[in-house]
Formats: structure tokens, sequence, C-alpha cells
């Protein structure tokens, strides 16, 4: 169903933005994927987007340039899986909210969402090893102030509902991104 949604949302997306109407199925004909799964249209390679799902709400934006979106619902995980995400320095950072497991599922939620929306965006996808890279936040502003290591990408992040988590990256500013959440 979430992944129908995603479709319903590009198409939307793609006749209310750019005045673009297709059926499902002609959306799908003009879809092609790249050698690590990242789709594209193909008559419209002026057009990126990016579509993510979780739990019940689906998301998807559009942009003049690559961009790599990522969403998930907050909740508990392994500890096991922080050493396979994390860089020393994030885990370091984590570490100050684990007496407020909310807190601490939420901050990992938004590095896991960054480095995710990263990894979308260069087109790569897990070719990239997420300890690959690293982010510094703050998360005491709205939204969060977020540095990546790689200084060539730009990183927006909201809760789009409560108890998740919505990240951004594309090569410049925010300013040109539109998307579409239900």
């Amino acid at each position: 169903t979430e992944h129908r949604l995603g479709r319903h949302l590009l198409l939307s997306g793609l006749k209310d933005l750019f005045n673009m109407d297709f059926s499902p199925d002609a959306l799908e004909n003009r879809l092609q994927k790249n050698p690590y799964g990242k789709p594209f249209l193909t008559d419209h390679p002026d057009i990126y987007f990016n579509i993510s799902h979780c739990s019940g709400l689906v998301a998807c934006a559009f942009s003049h340039e690559d961009i790599g979106m990522d969403m998930e619902q907050i909740h508990t995980f392994s500890p096991a899986i922080l050493k396979k995400v994390l860089t020393l320095k994030e885990m370091e950072y984590l570490e100050q909210f684990k007496d407020v497991p909310s807190l601490y599922e939420e901050c990992f939620f938004r590095f896991w969402t960054l480095k995710e929306a990263f990894i979308k965006q260069s087109g790569k996808g897990l070719s990239i090893p997420l300890t690959d890279f690293s982010f510094d936040m703050d998360i005491s502003t709205v939204p969060p102030g977020i540095d990546c290591s790689r200084q060539d990408q730009y990183f927006y992040q909201e809760m789009p509902e409560p108890g998740y988590i919505l990240s951004l990256c594309a090569p410049s500013p925010m300013g040109q991104i539109k998307k579409i959440i239900v």
C-alpha cells in the first residue's frame, strides 16, 4: 500500500508541479533505475524526486537537482546497530540522551534518516558505508542545526507528525524543494 501511495504522490507532484499527467502504467514505463536502484524519469532528466515511506506515512520530494529523503517512525532499536550506523563522535553525542529513552531514540533516528537521505541523494545507496561520513547536530533548535563531514551537501530535518523524523539532502539549499506528505 505504501509503495502504491508513493507512486500516487509522484504522479500528483508531476501533475501539480510540472503539468505532466501520466497514467500509472505510463509512469511505470517512464521510470528506470540507476545501477544502485535509484529511480529516475527517462524522458525528464531535469526532474529529480525521492520517495520515502514508513509505518503509515508516505512522502515524495521534488527538486531541480538530485535529492535524497528518508522518513522513519521513532521506535526502540537494538544497540548492536550503533557501530554499523554511527561514528564514534555520533555515538558520543547520542550517549548524552541515554537516560531519557524517548530522546535517545529520537536522536538515533535523526542520525539514521540523515545518513539514509545522504546515500539516497548520492544515488549509490548502501554501497557507501554509513560510517564513512558523520553529522554534528544541535537538536535544541527548530529546525535542528545540522553539519555534515561532507561539506558539499545541505540537510534539512523535521517531524512531519509526532513520532516521525523526515530528513532531506541536496547539493544546494532547500529553497526549491517541494514535498508532499500523506
